[in-house]
């Protein structure tokens, strides 16, 4: 197991966590409840903090979180199966789930 960050703010963490789980990354949030000591205990203690559980990993984890932080740039693309229209960065229609090579028009 590997702490990979820590950030003040547990929906960050969270955040970071459904993105690294969703690339197939096992990841967990841990100071989930201890923000309200901060100043009695460190602040960096108190942060919350995104853990990965294989080590091995951490190359890939880093990877996955700096290209969701910095989306492709690229044109709007419309989904051929439903109508409707996404930013570049997204891969698959998030209303029929059609993958972008597939529903793109």
């Amino acid at each position: 197991m590997k702490l990979l960050l820590r950030t003040p703010s547990l929906v960050h963490a969270a955040h970071c966590e459904n993105v690294l789980r969703a690339a197939g990354i096992q990841a967990e949030v841990r100071n989930t409840w201890l923000a309200g000591a901060a100043g009695d205990i460190p602040l960096q203690e108190s942060a919350p903090q995104v853990w990965i559980l294989d080590d091995a990993t951490e190359a890939d984890a880093w990877a996955v979180l700096n290209a969701a932080a910095n989306p492709r740039p690229g044109p709007h693309w419309q989904c051929r199966h439903c109508g409707e229209w996404h930013e570049a960065q997204f891969a698959a229609c998030w209303r029929c789930g059609q993958p972008q090579e597939q529903a793109a028009g």
